[in-house]
């Protein structure tokens, strides 16, 4: 959203809302204290209109003039201009009001008072004041929600600044994983390593078509896990097995493109690789409480020793749970365990169905 997308016609409106008000707050006030004289719902409705719609007419320019010093450094000059060009708007924005009030009143009543009249020059004298403090309060309102406004694109585009790099991160930390599995097979077996090279190619075209998308379809990042558990699998051969199991009504779920990448690198490289007999990998999505996805990522798992990690290792996970807070904030769940010889990692975070 920009400010200046704000439309005069939504001046108008806000105009006729604040109007209303006004005109309900004049009549109660007359109920309440019993003034000893007919309310004049035409003088009281009309001289209200008129005030709060010439500032709607006004509208444009006061955007361009609170945009205007916006942008100026504070200094006593600025702030000398801005005051002389307050008051020559006020005093503009007074005399309408007062002319178009006599016209109205000419227009029901058929009697045209003089426009320098002793009760006019008390309604212009008075009156200007009060037009003096209600283009300040708009220009305050008007600069307050430009300053909202560009302080959230700026936080939009910081999030998404903080999100391109630590979804780059991926890029160099996967292929240096993947070039270290091909290096350990070119002197074992050549055409296996020529057959990774080439799955490693599509893998690597599939990054590269996902790389400007924040958020897939979990259909999508399972065929591209798939893809890469292909290369894994040229080197564990049938030491490596898969069980995916996800609920036919969110396969269409909106989720963090290669968000389960690295927790399934994760899984083989400190999971199943230190497995004597290899092992099992199964991903889990499902709904949870109706709003929320889950999805889980189980290994089998050989703790070596009592210090054996459970917070995960290297930048894999770190980088999945900082763009899980950097999405969906308190809104979301991070949680690795182990249970027996499974090594479990959960992430929840709403559910966005496309």
């Amino acid at each position: 959203m920009n400010i200046s997308s704000i439309k005069t016609k939504h001046a108008f409106i806000l105009a006729f809302m604040v109007s209303g008000l006004l005109i309900l707050r004049q009549y109660i006030d007359y109920v309440i204290n019993n003034y000893g004289y007919d309310f004049s719902w035409f003088a009281v409705t009309i001289r209200i209109i008129i005030n709060y719609s010439l500032w709607a007419a006004f509208f444009s320019l006061l955007l361009k003039v609170a945009l205007y010093f916006q942008q100026r450094r504070n200094s006593f000059s600025i702030w000398a201009k801005h005051i002389c060009m307050s008051i020559m708007i006020a005093a503009v924005h007074r005399l309408l009001a007062v002319q178009l009030y006599d016209l109205a009143y000419y227009a029901y009543s058929g009697f045209l008072r003089g426009f320098f009249t002793p009760g006019n020059k008390v309604a212009i004298g008075a009156g200007l004041f009060s037009s003096f403090l209600e283009y300040w309060i708009i220009m305050v309102l008007i600069m307050s929600i430009s300053y909202y406004v560009r302080y959230t694109s700026q936080q939009k585009e910081l999030n998404i600044a903080k999100l391109n790099a630590l979804q780059m991160q991926l890029h160099p930390h996967f292929l240096f994983n993947t070039l270290n599995s091909i290096t350990s097979l070119i002197d074992i077996d050549s055409k296996k390593a020529q057959k990774m090279l080439t799955q490693l190619g599509f893998l690597m075209r599939e990054i590269l078509e996902k790389d400007h998308k924040h958020l897939i379809s979990l259909e999508s990042e399972m065929e591209y896990i798939k893809a890469y558990l292909e290369i894994e699998h040229i080197r564990f051969q049938d030491r490596l097995k898969l069980d995916l199991s996800i609920e036919k009504d969110v396969s269409n779920a909106k989720i963090p493109a290669l968000i389960l990448q690295p927790i399934v690198e994760n899984a083989i490289k400190h999971g199943i690789s230190k497995c004597p007999d290899g092992g099992e990998i199964s991903v889990h999505a499902s709904r949870s409480n109706g709003s929320k996805l889950i999805i889980e990522v189980l290994n089998d798992f050989q703790e070596l020793n009592s210090s054996s990690k459970i917070d995960g290792y290297g930048i894999g996970t770190s980088n999945v749970s900082k763009r899980l807070k950097q999405m969906y904030g308190d809104d979301q769940t991070f949680i690795q365990r182990i249970a027996g010889t499974k090594y479990i990692t959960e992430i929840t975070f709403p559910l966005q169905l496309s």
